[in-house]
């Protein structure tokens, strides 16, 4: 079974839209943003990036954060989603791999990292390298309903090199 590019372009659509209400709905900054100046400063940067009005203000915003602590993954995780929602791919990429790596909790923060790397790669037709991304998400992700989706996926992927 092979994975074409429109279903790929699909897929990346609907989860960054899925990811997006995310944002909106469920923020996984800490309850106590006041005490720590630079999550106040990421969720300000969020919300002039949703506001829409100028998005490069936010993403400036974020970048002074890392340009203090290149390792603050919640920026790096943010950075991601908008890289994803602009169509930057590579840029996507890159962030989504700084999220595991200086993700060190167990489980991940930001499981869902490997997931969206691997959609990345997929975008990018590096089908091999995606493949242990996704096996290392299903390791981690603990819903039945998304394993079995990511496992359909994971099938497909496997179809498409052998």
């Amino acid at each position: 079974m092979k994975l074409s590019v429109r279903t790929t372009q699909i897929v990346l659509v609907l989860g960054t839209l899925i990811l997006i209400s995310g944002l909106v709905l469920a923020s996984r900054l800490p309850s106590h943003a006041e005490s720590n100046p630079d999550n106040l400063k990421l969720q300000q940067a969020i919300a002039v990036i949703q506001n829409g009005e100028n998005p490069m203000e936010g993403i400036s915003m974020m970048r002074e954060i890392l340009a203090k602590d290149s390792t603050n993954i919640d920026v790096h995780w943010y950075l991601a989603q908008f890289s994803l929602t602009s169509q930057q791919i590579e840029n996507a990429a890159f962030r989504f791999g700084k999220v595991i790596e200086y993700d060190t909790a167990n489980p991940p923060k930001y499981a869902e990292a490997y997931f969206w790397l691997a959609q990345t790669k997929l975008e990018l037709n590096q089908k091999e390298e995606a493949i242990p991304l996704l096996e290392k998400y299903l390791s981690i992700e603990t819903d039945t309903v998304v394993i079995r989706g990511v496992e359909q996926i994971l099938e497909r992927v496997k179809d498409t090199i052998h």
